[in-house]
């Protein structure tokens, strides 16, 4: 995990390079929805709608950095007559390189790293557990002025925590640049 983060930072400073002597970047703030499917056992929820909010840096043409934080929905599921909540939120940082540009339009690969934390509360009892994510996506997103962006992604996460070991993420959501 330490040489994946490793090579994102390094990544991050080839592109913060590169974008600094065309001096075209921009930064953004945001808002998604995602849709998270974490690979759990039978009695705990499996499916989580969260919101994130994310703020990061265009550089023009090669990609962008950006930070999220994101928070579940409390979701329930009926196991065995008892009721199991659960929630998912956390933090991380991904770095996503355009594949493909078309003239308001790109494709986007993304790699990233996520700190996330799972609550669970069942018959009285509680459990929280965190763990680190590796973030892998693809995606796509479009621009129909300079100012706005709309960005749909799928991503599958692999996660050291105990109460999950990977999970697949959809989210769509928008982008505004301060050009």
């Amino acid at each position: 995990m330490k040489k994946l983060l490793l090579m994102a930072v390094a990544t991050t400073a080839l592109f913060a390079s590169q974008a600094a002597n065309a001096g075209e970047y921009m930064p953004y703030v945001g808002f998604d929805y995602v849709n998270m499917t974490p690979n759990v056992s039978d009695r705990f929820p499996n499916n989580y709608d969260i919101g994130s909010i994310v703020a990061g840096v265009k550089f023009v043409d090669l990609g962008s950095i950006e930070a999220f934080a994101e928070r579940s929905m409390q979701e329930k599921k009926k196991f065995d007559n008892s009721v199991i909540r659960g929630r998912v939120y956390g933090y991380g940082l991904d770095l996503l390189g355009n594949i493909y540009n078309v003239s308001d339009a790109s494709i986007l690969g993304t790699i990233g790293y996520g700190r996330i934390s799972a609550k669970l509360k069942y018959n009285g009892a509680g459990e929280k557990d965190t763990g680190n994510t590796l973030r892998l996506g693809v995606g796509g997103e479009i621009n129909p002025t300079p100012e706005w962006g709309f960005r749909a992604m799928y991503r599958y996460s692999l996660s050291d925590s105990d109460a999950f070991k990977n999970a697949k993420e959809f989210t769509i959501g928008a982008r505004y640049y301060f050009y």
